[in-house]
């Protein structure tokens, strides 16, 4: 109902209280019904309002959740790339902690395993969906209080660990190369490399960076969590 409306309604009342040609129980009888108008019209305006807002929520979430979902398969793609990249890097530590200074190594594999001895890889999910629509507060507008909470874990829990370790990778990648840089005569010479990296500190920061189970454990923790909540999202919306 309109202000109008209700100001109307009201003046009514008003009207047949003050009007002495109406009898007091007709008028108790029209000040009922107009106040039952007014009542009524106002609970009807203001349960519309709320469904109406409800359906905006509703609709915001839904936009929320289908784009969230794409984030996750995103990130599931990359995690399971970085995986494989892992594969290969535990060849090239494990390769690179035996090589002893008695034995001449192949110099083609040698060439091959200094070509990747300068890469890394680390996960960058996707959250500026999830960080706009958490900082808005209505992440809890989710009427789903488990995939609520499994989104908050995600990007609150599961991949802050997994940074965590990737960070540790990182860092002892970074003495690991440092150590080579700083000893190494002459950097253009795969012989002259391969005779720091057989010292003992070279090996032995080698043998770190063969990825320990925890790394891959938390990239997988990453890659369950993450399709766990695309299950309930496909539930929600009925999708496959």
């Amino acid at each position: 109902m309109s202000e109008q409306e209700v100001i109307k309604h009201t003046k009514k009342v008003f009207k047949s209280w003050s009007d002495r040609k109406i009898a007091f129980g007709n008028k108790i009888k029209e000040i009922f019904i107009e106040i039952f108008i007014i009542v009524f019209a106002i609970t009807l305006t203001i349960w519309f309002n709320n469904w109406n807002e409800h359906k905006r929520e509703q609709e915001q979430v839904k936009i929320f959740l289908t784009g969230l979902k794409e984030d996750l398969k995103t990130d599931i793609y990359v995690t399971k790339e970085i995986l494989k990249t892992y594969d290969q890097y535990k060849l090239l530590y494990t390769y690179l902690s035996n090589l002893d200074k008695r034995i001449s190594p192949n110099k083609d594999t040698l060439k091959i395993a200094f070509q990747y001895l300068n890469s890394t890889t680390f996960l960058r999910p996707h959250k500026s969906r999830f960080t706009g629509f958490l900082s808005t507060g209505k992440i809890m507008d989710i009427k789903n209080d488990s995939l609520t909470q499994n989104i908050l874990n995600y990007y609150e829990e599961t991949i802050p660990a997994l940074q965590s370790s990737e960070q540790f990778w990182l860092s002892q990648h970074e003495l690991y190369v440092s150590y080579l840089i700083d000893n190494c005569k002459d950097l253009d010479n795969d012989m002259s490399k391969w005779e720091v990296l057989t010292r003992s500190k070279a090996r032995y920061l080698s043998r770190i960076l063969i990825p320990w189970p925890q790394l891959t454990e938390r990239y997988n923790s990453v890659i369950n969590e993450a399709n766990k909540i695309i299950i309930q999202i496909n539930k929600l919306y009925d999708n496959k």
